[in-house]
């Protein structure tokens, strides 16, 4: 069966008024697999009840009591159920800013932004950290939908603390690699790369942040080669190809296709950047994968 990947704007979900925090959250029974997706918001899901599987950016895990994700915009995952034991699956869903509104929670943000590359995107809680994430998805759930003054400041403090339950789910190891790599950062540097990994599949370059965000192609290059030592556009690059590692190993979609949907504005470049970063072919590799697991 062929899979296609499917795009969920963030619009379509809260229905924002005016002032109303940037933030969905729903509790569903699974008994249908979801297909594969992504969206431009942030995501947090926590397993309840039930079994299946997740592959999230082309990497499939189980999901079980206890399973948590957390998954950044534009990440591309779906989800398979167990008909024997459906998944009951707490979802949060909300924008970005929402771990950058407070500078007291900037190395959160920072951590939560590796996501995906030094800080894994999934893990399974242990007795405690179940039990305790439960109740703060009860207490989200029953805030969300109540009428009560200053829900909205309730539910933020209280997804931020999910979050950090989240990230000291990992080992210390895990955790201090991430923390050296997002230290003593200013908060524009920050918003720079929080626009890039938001807007990395559209049209982005060097000179185009530099006139966002007032600042020069030389701080630019620093910030990136400080913080991830790595330069601007081998950054970007990096961001793409992942993407198009994950639709190759996750959909049947056309290799073309993938180059365009991936951000890449030429084949050819798509072609040379991918082999830069894999080692081979766009081709090659989807072959290579799938033999290897056949």
């Amino acid at each position: 069966m062929t899979a296609y990947l499917e795009y969920t704007d963030s619009v379509n979900y809260p229905n924002l008024k005016k002032g109303q925090l940037p933030f969905y959250c729903l509790t569903n029974l699974l008994k249908d697999d979801i297909p594969l997706h992504h969206h431009d918001f942030l995501e947090l899901s926590f397993v309840m009840n039930g079994y299946g599987t997740e592959t999230l950016n082309g990497i499939t895990h189980e999901l079980k009591p206890g399973s948590i994700s957390f998954l950044l915009p534009h990440h591309i995952h779906e989800i398979h159920t167990n008909p024997q034991a459906p998944l009951q699956l707490f979802c949060c869903m909300f924008d970005i800013s929402l771990i950058f509104e407070s500078t007291t929670d900037a190395d959160l943000g920072r951590i939560l932004l590796q996501a995906g590359n030094q800080l894994p995107s999934y893990n399974d809680l242990n007795e405690n950290e179940a039990r305790e994430m439960n109740l703060l998805c009860s207490a989200i759930a029953n805030e969300y939908h109540s009428s009560k003054i200053g829900k909205y400041s309730v539910i933020r403090s209280k997804v931020i603390e999910a979050l950090v339950l989240y990230t000291r789910s990992y080992s210390t190891a895990i955790l201090n690699q991430s923390n050296n790599q997002s230290a003593n950062m200013k908060k524009l540097d920050w918003e720079i790369i929080q626009f890039v990994h938001t807007n990395y599949l559209n049209e982005l370059t060097q000179d185009g942040l530099c006139k966002k965000f007032n600042v020069s192609p030389a701080y630019i290059s620093r910030l990136f080669q400080k913080v991830l030592n790595i330069h601007f556009l081998d950054y970007l690059h990096l961001l793409r190809v992942r993407r198009a590692t994950s639709l190759l190993l996750t959909t049947e979609m056309s290799v073309l296709d993938i180059s365009v949907d991936s951000g890449f504005d030429s084949f050819r470049t798509f072609s040379r950047v991918f082999k830069e970063h894999t080692g081979m072919s766009p081709r090659v590799f989807r072959k290579t994968s799938s033999e290897s697991v056949s």
